[in-house]
């Protein structure tokens, strides 16, 4: 519903034109399943009494939910911004909002949307990556800023860890016992740096020209920015993450994963 809320509003307006606004997206979004006879089915939406908006009361509180939260997070405001209609019903978007909008479903503000895009894309995705990637997006919504950048690093760490894993196990018997001993055992840190190493002297060389290209910036750079952030916030330095940094990581987070994801399943096809 979250999804079909942050879609169907509009840059102003009044919380009854959203009511048809969203009733009119999740129509379009979830249509009726056609009957046996190839006829468009009845349509499921269930009406209130004398209600044109055809959202049941159940729907209707569901949004006036989902609004209240958009405005605890900054996404809209009351009122209409014209000087003349400063309350509610009325209400308009802010210019987070209108960056929300622009993002669509891979916006952090649509952690439904952001998944479901995600696993769309990487369908095998590690349990253990979207638990701490949810927190990550729950935390940040709420404005736990330090949290969910602690929460992407954990996914993000645990991302690089598969990958690292999918490399020993693609080694001959002698050279994975070697590189196994460099890197179990050891912090993140060390695990990448040795990792680092083998990709530019011996996975590089070998990767088709679409998984090279950005490689550096898609896997190494988006790492090492997620880690360095990680490290700012779980560590008691008195710095603090501003909104747009947590925001713009979280964006960035599915290009590492696709990116990673892509190396895991090429790994075992590889003759190192």
């Amino acid at each position: 519903m979250r999804s079909i809320v942050i879609e169907a509003i509009g840059a102003s307006g009044q919380l009854n034109d959203l009511f048809s606004r969203v009733s009119s997206a999740g129509a379009k979004r979830f249509p009726p399943p056609a009957e046996p006879s190839g006829n468009v089915g009845v349509r499921t939406i269930t009406y209130s009494s004398g209600d044109p908006s055809g959202l049941s009361n159940k729907d209707k509180g569901r949004v006036q939910s989902i609004f209240w939260d958009l405005i605890i997070e900054g996404i809209i405001r009351p009122g209409l911004s014209d000087g003349m209609n400063n309350n509610l019903p009325f209400f308009h978007l802010t210019d987070r909002g209108k960056q929300v909008k622009a993002e669509g479903m891979a916006s952090p503000y649509d952690p439904d949307g952001y998944l479901k895009r995600l696993t769309a894309d990487v369908p095998l995705f590690d349990p253990v990556v979207l638990t701490y990637l949810t927190e990550a997006l729950s935390t940040f919504r709420i404005g736990c800023l330090l949290s969910s950048t602690i929460a992407l690093g954990c996914a993000s760490e645990k991302l690089l860890l598969l990958l690292i894993e999918a490399y020993a196990s693609a080694l001959p018997a002698e050279r994975q016992s070697k590189f196994r001993k460099e890197v179990e055992g050891r912090m993140i840190k060390r695990q990448f740096e040795e990792f680092s190493k083998h990709l530019e002297s011996a996975i590089k060389p070998k990767l088709p020209g679409d998984l090279r290209d950005d490689l550096d910036v898609h896997v190494s750079g988006v790492f090492t920015l997620i880690r360095n952030m990680r490290n700012d916030a779980g560590h008691p330095t008195g710095k603090t993450i501003e909104r747009q940094q947590a925001n713009a990581n979280l964006i960035l987070f599915p290009v590492y994963a696709r990116h990673v994801y892509r190396l895991i399943d090429w790994m075992p096809s590889a003759k190192f």
